[in-house]
């Protein structure tokens, strides 16, 4: 009897932690850093308007495969016809990006940008919930 109630503890326990992960083991491993963010602002970018610039601030750093320090407000890019990053806290999956040669280049690019440019695989846990919005 005591087996099985501690078995049905360790269950508990794992299923809640499980719940409380705020980040998806399968979008993050296609990018350089996941990180939970609140995003500041969001406009066009003005020399090419296929860009959006989003301003986050980081909440939680889950993953930096970079060798950059990325626990401050930082700038992270999108594609302008393609979601992006939702007002108020998401996970956001990002890897670098060349801009003069159009191409993602995981850690050596110009500016960071959301994985495939933005969409279902750059963003989840809007809000804190299991979803993309």
């Amino acid at each position: 009897m005591k087996t099985i109630t501690v078995v049905l503890l360790i269950v508990c326990v794992v299923l809640v932690h499980a719940q409380d992960k705020l980040f998806d083991d399968a979008k993050a491993t296609n990018a350089v850093a996941v990180m939970r963010v609140h995003r500041v602002h969001a406009r066009p970018v003005v020399s090419d308007s296929s860009f959006v610039r989003y301003t986050v601030t980081p909440q939680q750093v889950y993953k930096n495969e970079s060798n950059e320090r990325l626990g401050h407000t930082i700038n992270v890019h999108g594609f302008s016809d393609r979601d992006g990053v939702p007002a108020g806290e998401s996970t956001i999956y990002i890897a670098k990006y060349d801009v003069p040669n159009r191409r993602f280049d995981q850690t050596n690019g110009t500016i960071w940008m959301l994985v495939e440019g933005g969409g279902t695989n750059a963003v989840s846990h809007v809000g804190g919930n299991a979803g993309f919005r």
